[in-house]
C-alpha cells in the first residue's frame, strides 16, 4: 500500500553574501509559531507537505545567520520559494554594507519588508522583442551564463511595470520562470538579483554585499522607493514609506 503526500512548498535557502546553497540539515524551522520538521532533500531543498489550505508563515533559523521569515499560500499547487539567509556578526572581511533606515509619518517603521535589487555582474537582459503576461519562458542575454544564479529571485526592472520573478533555470539563452509573468516587458529590460529584508523595531535593516554596486529599494508592490550607488565599506540610505 503506497502513501501519497502533497508538497505545498519547496524552499531553497542560500547565503545572501556568497550565494551558496545552504545544507538543509543545518536549519531549525517553525511553522506558524510551532516547531516543524520539513522533508530534507540532498539537493538542498526543504519540502513542506500536507499543510492545511491558507496562508502560512515559516521561520528559518541557522547558526551564524539572522532568522528569516517567509509567507506562502498552501492549497494552490506547490509554492517555489527562494530564501536568502543574512550573515550575522562578525561580518565577512572586505564586505560592503548598506544600512537602511525606514520611516513613515515621521516614525521608525519596524517589521516592514522591503526588497533590495542589485545591479551587479553578471548583467542579464531580456533578449527577445517583448514578453507578454502568461509567458513562462523568455530569451535572455548575458555574457557569463555560467555565473547566473538559479533558481533565484530577480526583479525585471521596468519602471512602474517592474515585477519580481523566480528564474528557475537558464538553459543556453532560454530562461524558465517558476510562475507566469504578470506584465509586458520589452527587449533590454534588466533582470536584477533581489533579496528581501525586514526592518527591526528601530526601522533599520543592514545588507552585507560582496562588492559596491548600484542598488534599488522597492516594496512588495514593486514600487521603487530609492536608488543609490554604493562605495567600498559602510553605506547608509533613508527610505520613507506610506
Amino acid at each position: 500500500m503506497s502513501v501519497s503526500v502533497h508538497a505545498d512548498a519547496v524552499i531553497l535557502a542560500r547565503d545572501s553574501y556568497t550565494g551558496d546553497i545552504l545544507a538543509p540539515s543545518g536549519f531549525k524551522c517553525a511553522l506558524d509559531g510551532r516547531s516543524y520538521r520539513p522533508v530534507l532533500k540532498k539537493e538542498g531543498y526543504l519540502v513542506l507537505v500536507d499543510l492545511s489550505p491558507g496562508i502560512h508563515r515559516l521561520t528559518l533559523s541557522r547558526r551564524g545567520y539572522a532568522d528569516e521569515q517567509v509567507e506562502f499560500k498552501a492549497g494552490d499547487g506547490t509554492a517555489e520559494l527562494n530564501v536568502t539567509m543574512k550573515p550575522c556578526c562578525p561580518l565577512p572581511p572586505g564586505a560592503t554594507t548598506l544600512r537602511v533606515t525606514v520611516t513613515g509619518n515621521g516614525r521608525a517603521v519596524g517589521g516592514k519588508r522591503l526588497w533590495l535589487a542589485l545591479a551587479a555582474e553578471p548583467e542579464i537582459k531580456l533578449a527577445q522583442s517583448s514578453t507578454a503576461p502568461g509567458d513562462t519562458r523568455a530569451r535572455l542575454y548575458t555574457k557569463r551564463p555560467g555565473a547566473v544564479t538559479a533558481p533565484a529571485t530577480y526583479l525585471i526592472e521596468d519602471g512602474p511595470d517592474s515585477e519580481l520573478v523566480t528564474l528557475r533555470e537558464l538553459d543556453g539563452e532560454t530562461g524558465d520562470f517558476a510562475a507566469p509573468l504578470e506584465k509586458d516587458h520589452l527587449r533590454g529590460r534588466r533582470l536584477l538579483p533581489a533579496q528581501s529584508y525586514r526592518t527591526g523595531p528601530d526601522g533599520i535593516f543592514t545588507a552585507v554585499l560582496r562588492a559596491p554596486c548600484e542598488v534599488l529599494i522597492f516594496d512588495d508592490r514593486q514600487k521603487l522607493l530609492a536608488t543609490g550607488a554604493l562605495m567600498d565599506g559602510e553605506n547608509s540610505m533613508a527610505v520613507t514609506v506610506t
